[in-house]
């Protein structure tokens, strides 16, 4: 008899925390009675032979302990939830009900760049076939009414008291077309009337009719009588019972918008009951937040969950604006996915209130039983005493790459790694768990991008011994920048950790207490507010280590109201895994436009000296200094470090300190004129290609053996006032802190430049005395 594999799976409300706050955690067993839970910090993340292996300390901690083992359902599907405490819309008595629908999936056929697949069920256990666009209707009781699509076609199912009755029009709506839906609710006559009218849009067709797309109506008889239902009246998704809570059920897959609903049958007099209008904000700021405003005199208001995509192109679309804050009305939509999840609302296992007297440092929940482990990590931050050094966690890359199946869903994986890819045992685990969502780099069911990456839900991707399916022994996230943790506590200095959520909510505030900034090894995702904190820094006499590569890549956004919840919608240049179409490239939490930083005026090179140039996984390298790294102002950078000596050739990521994605020195985009070129990168091999953004056209010549331009760069640069910043260009640099012991060039170079951005006189000053000389 084969036993069951055991899982505990949990998530915190958040990532950070200061002393005195709460953090809460959640925690589902798969065959697991009990658990034990214990604080640890984390202090280094990669568990192969090549380095120090995984470390972590044990903390007394309030919450440890064992807890009983329960599990509790995951359950995707995005939806607007309406508050209808009169229940107004409870009984659909004489209504006259209008909706618009765009579907991606009508029938259950996804086709996209990872292949195309008939869906016969989907991966939560339900008919694929049935999509509800709105209604209240129960399934477990056969009570209330909805609209919906079965296997395509639009229907309208209700219970009068007696028998389940099921109004449906005989032909399937076609994926990619706007549909006004309408049922007409006529009480005298004791009829339903169902009628579907294809709608002319611009983004999709420019005459629906001229397809051979015909209106269709059918009508059925009624008692008018109604059953009462006590699931809540929804948008995108019906409800099922599930204990205490209402999970989502039969979600829909498409846009939903242009939704009222009257009593009576005359639309300019019949009584309004409910408008919802999906592209107008109740803010001051017109972002498309949770909220959903009802313009009706009931203010039927609803709640997004799940994060469905806002700010997209309804069918009143004209093609020519695209922000939604200017055009409300052409966006007057909402797109649903059936596999959304940002939030699992799995109730609290145990909180854990941040001790005044615990350090600053990146710790976890640990969870084990006899079988299984688990960590939930998280970062507590400084108190009211500072340290001199702040590591700045890429958590909005994380939450980019959380959950990222690519090995297995990619047709290209085996030719972005350059062979067959290494499956982490999480990799096996997340392909059994598709309810715990995707990351950004992959595609929904319907083929639409994935845009929104959340903190409440599992995070396999995030485990501290995670290893990337790309690099054979290589670490990737936040195992690369416990890489970091390690080091700090080696050269005996303390640091105060900081997300990217905390400075994009506190700005350059956050930073003013602290002499160095270090980042991650893959910050690649940052909102502008981040970008001006840490040019701010510079300019005022910080110093900036910039640890990694791709950094400061493309936009993000967080939630100004949830900022556990981040966007990131892709533009139509440079590398991306996919893209939104056009007029649904403006992120709803912030009205940034989608994309690269560099396309927005804002390139990685003028605020860190080098930006993306290529990314390629078989093997890493070292670097060779340049001229200017015999400069005296670098003189402190490569102190105990010969003159011809290469540095880096070795690492736990691929080999060399110089690699996985890189970055160059390019005045042209920025680069400020006095940065000093310090060190390149050895030769990388054709597996390595240019970035996108850097190729204009269709040509051979862009590998690593052929292209100067695809190489990672070291660079120095003094700023006025004081400050500056040291540039390494690559994200496989991390990995080479730790070997020999930390008795290498890598970590002395490195060592050099902390210890002289920790003292206070200006980088340039060997400059100014020679001018005083």
């Amino acid at each position: 008899m084969t036993s069951r594999p055991q899982h505990i799976f949990g998530y915190s409300d958040r990532f950070a925390a200061r002393p005195g706050e709460a953090l809460s955690f959640h925690v589902s067993c798969e065959y697991v009675a009990n658990y034990q839970a214990s604080l640890v910090r984390l202090r280094h993340g990669f568990t192969g032979q090549a380095g120090p292996g995984f470390l972590e300390t044990a903390v007394p901690a309030e919450f440890e302990g064992t807890y009983r083992g329960a599990w509790f359902a995951c359950q995707p599907g995005s939806y607007v939830e309406v508050l209808d405490e009169a229940g107004v819309l409870g009984a659909p008595d004489d209504f006259l009900i209008e909706a618009h629908i765009f579907p991606t999936l009508p029938q259950g056929t996804r086709s996209g760049h990872f292949g195309a697949y008939h869906v016969t069920q989907n991966s939560f256990g339900e008919s694929s076939g049935f999509q509800a666009v709105l209604g209240n209707w129960s399934e477990a009781t056969q009570s209330g009414y909805a609209l919906v699509l079965d296997e395509g076609k639009p229907t309208f199912i209700w219970n009068d008291g007696v028998a389940t009755n099921k109004l449906c029009l005989d032909a399937a709506v076609e994926a990619h077309q706007w549909y006004r839906l309408r049922v007409r609710i006529v009480a005298g006559d004791g009829k339903v009337h169902l009628e579907q009218t294809p709608v002319s849009n611009i983004m999709n067709r420019l005459s629906a009719l001229a397809t051979g797309l015909t209106p269709q109506s059918a009508s059925a008889s009624t008692s008018g009588q109604w059953s009462t239902s006590e699931a809540p009246f929804r948008i995108g998704a019906l409800a099922r019972r599930d204990g205490y809570r209402w999970l989502s059920a039969n979600a829909f897959n498409g846009k939903i918008g242009g939704i009222k609903i009257w009593r009576g049958q005359s639309d300019p007099t019949a009584d309004l009951v409910a408008a919802w209008h999906f592209g107008r904000s109740s803010r001051h700021d017109g972002l498309l937040l949770g909220d959903v405003i009802d313009q009706s005199a009931n203010k039927l208001h609803g709640r997004c969950y799940n994060a469905p995509t806002r700010g997209v192109t309804g069918h009143r679309f004209a093609g020519v604006v695209d922000d939604f804050r200017l055009v409300p009305d052409e966006y007057d939509a909402i797109h649903f996915h059936d596999d959304d999840i940002t939030d699992a609302e799995w109730p609290a296992a145990f909180t854990f209130k941040i001790p005044e007297a615990l350090p600053a440092g990146v710790y976890a929940a640990k969870l084990t039983s006899e079988d299984s482990e688990y960590y939930i990590p998280f970062f507590v931050r400084a108190g009211e005493k500072k340290a001199d050094i702040a590591v700045l966690f890429s958590t909005a890359t994380y939450l980019a790459y959380a959950n990222d199946r690519i090995a297995f869903e990619a047709n290209g994986a085996e030719i972005i790694v350059s062979r067959t890819p290494i499956i982490d045992r999480a990799d096996l685990t997340l392909q059994d768990h598709p309810e715990f969502g995707r990351s950004c780099y992959e595609i929904h069911n319907d083929g639409s991008g994935v845009v929104f990456g959340s903190v409440r839900r599992p995070i396999l991707t995030l485990q501290p011994k995670h290893r990337a399916w790309f690099q054979a022994e290589g670490v990737w996230g936040l195992p690369a920048d416990l890489c970091i943790v390690h080091w700090l506590e080696i050269m005996e200095l303390g640091f105060d950790p900081i997300t990217d959520e905390d400075l994009d909510r506190e700005g350059s505030e956050l930073l003013q207490d602290y002499k160095v900034v270090i980042t991650g090894s893959h910050p690649e995702y940052v909102t502008r507010n981040e970008i001006a904190a840490i040019d701010q820094f510079c300019s005022r006499g910080g110093r900036l280590m910039y640890l990694g590569g791709n950094g400061f890549f493309a936009t993000v956004s967080f939630d100004p109201e949830q900022p556990s919840l981040m966007e990131l919608r892709r533009s139509d240049a440079g590398t991306r895994p996919h893209q939104s179409p056009f007029g649904d490239r403006r992120h709803t939490t912030s009205g940034e436009t989608a994309g690269l930083w560099r396309n927005k005026g804002l390139p990685p090179q003028r605020l860190v000296g080098v930006g993306f140039a290529a990314q390629g996984f078989d093997r890493c390298t070292y670097y060779q200094r340049l001229e200017d790294s015999h400069n005296p102002i670098a003189g402190f950078v490569f102190e105990g470090i010969g003159a011809d000596e290469q540095i880096g050739g070795f690492g736990i990521m691929g080999g060399g300190a110089a690699g996985a994605e890189v970055d160059c020195y390019q005045p042209v985009l920025g680069t400020p004129p006095h940065a000093l070129l310090l060190a390149t990168s050895g030769p990388l091999s054709d597996a390595y290609l240019l970035a996108a953004e850097e190729v204009y056209e269709s040509i051979p010549g862009i590998g690593g053996t052929e292209q100067p331009g695809v190489r990672a760069d070291i660079v120095l640069c003094p700023l006025s006032g004081g400050g500056g910043f040291f540039s390494v260009g690559s994200i496989a640099y991390t990995g080479s802190l730790s070997h020999n012991s930390y008795d290498n060039n890598v970590a002395r170079m490195t060592g050099n430049v902390l210890r002289r951005f920790l003292r206070p006189e200006p980088l340039d000053v060997v400059l100014r005395n020679a001018a005083i000389a």
